[in-house]
C-alpha cells in the first residue's frame, strides 16, 4: 500500500506508534505510468496527482476539476492515486468518480494477479479486500462514453486546501428524455463511499426532471448513515444528498437553480 505522511505521520504523532515495517515504492518507476489504452485511463498506483491532473484536463474535465484542487501543488507532486485508494477514507476526493466509472484495481503478490472492481474492494471503514503480501499496482478507469452526463462534486469549507465535508459523483445516460442508466456515489455519508443502489434503480426509466430528482432524494437519504463531526452535522449531509441530485439536474439541463 502507498500512504504518505498525511496518514502515517498523524498516527505517529497522536498515538506515538511507529510502524514496524514501511515499504517504500518511491523508486519503482513502472508504477508511475499514466496512459490511455482501449478507452481506459490506466494509472500506475504511484501515478502522482500532477500527472493525473495533466492527462485528465482534456480527457475528463470533470475529474480535472476535482484533481486541480486536491491539496496544494506540493501535495499533488508527491501524492498518489494508490495512496488515496489504500488510505480507505470515505471522504477521499477521487473515490466517487472511480466508483461510478467501475474502476478496476490490479492487485499483485508473489502468488499472482487479481483484478477487483473498486465497488467490491471496500469491506468497511479502513477495511478492504487486500490479501497479505498484495500491492495495488494499477488502476484501470473506463473513460466516459460520448453523450454521457457526468458531474463530480466536492463540498468543503474552503475551495482550496481543505478536507471534504461531502463528495458525490453522478453519471447518467439518457434515451430521449428517459434515464436509461444511472450511477451515483456519495462520500462522507457512511463508513465507505456509498453506491445508493435503490436510488439508481428508482430513477432508471424515469424522466430527468425536478420531480424525479426530488423523489430520488427521498430514496437516497434512506440509504446513507452520515455522522456528525467537525466538518458537518449529519442533518447537513442528509440535506446535501438531496440537494446534489437537484444540482445535477440544474447543471446538466441548464435549469435555473431554485431554493428548496
Amino acid at each position: 500500500m502507498m500512504r504518505r505522511a498525511t496518514d502515517i505521520g498523524v498516527r505517529i504523532n497522536k498515538s506515538l506508534t511507529i510502524p514496524s515495517k514501511i515499504l517504500d515504492l518511491n523508486r519503482v518507476t513502472e508504477l508511475a505510468n499514466v496512459r490511455v489504452e482501449d478507452g481506459n485511463l490506466v494509472l500506475g498506483a504511484r501515478a502522482s496527482w500532477t500527472a493525473i491532473e495533466d492527462v485528465s484536463r482534456e480527457l475528463v474535465p470533470e475529474f480535472y476539476k476535482i484533481v486541480s484542487v486536491f491539496g496544494a501543488p506540493q501535495i499533488r507532486h508527491v501524492g498518489t492515486i494508490g495512496g488515496n485508494i489504500a488510505n480507505a477514507s470515505p471522504i477521499a476526493d477521487s473515490l466517487p468518480f472511480l466508483h461510478i466509472m467501475e474502476a478496476v484495481l490490479e492487485l499483485r503478490s508473489a502468488s499472482g494477479i487479481r483484478h477487483v472492481n473498486i465497488n467490491d474492494f471496500y469491506k468497511g471503514y479502513k477495511k478492504f479486500d487486500l490479501q497479505p503480501g498484495e500491492l495495488i499496482t494499477t488502476v484501470r478507469v473506463p473513460l466516459p462514453a460520448d453523450g454521457e452526463l457526468l458531474q463530480l462534486y466536492k463540498i468543503s469549507r474552503r475551495r482550496d486546501l481543505d478536507i471534504s465535508s461531502f463528495t458525490a459523483a453522478i453519471r447518467m445516460r439518457l434515451d430521449g428524455e428517459a434515464i436509461a442508466n444511472a450511477s451515483i456515489a456519495l462520500g462522507a455519508v457512511g463508513p465507505i463511499v456509498i453506491r445508493p443502489r435503490k436510488t439508481e434503480a428508482f430513477i432508471r426509466g424515469r424522466s430527468l426532471d425536478e420531480e424525479t430528482m426530488r423523489l430520488a432524494g427521498d430514496v437516497a437519504v434512506s440509504e446513507i448513515t452520515p455522522i456528525s463531526d467537525v466538518r458537518g452535522a449529519a442533518d447537513y449531509r442528509f440535506q446535501l444528498t438531496r440537494n446534489v441530485l437537484l444540482k445535477f439536474l440544474y447543471d446538466t439541463q441548464a435549469i435555473p437553480e431554485m431554493v428548496s
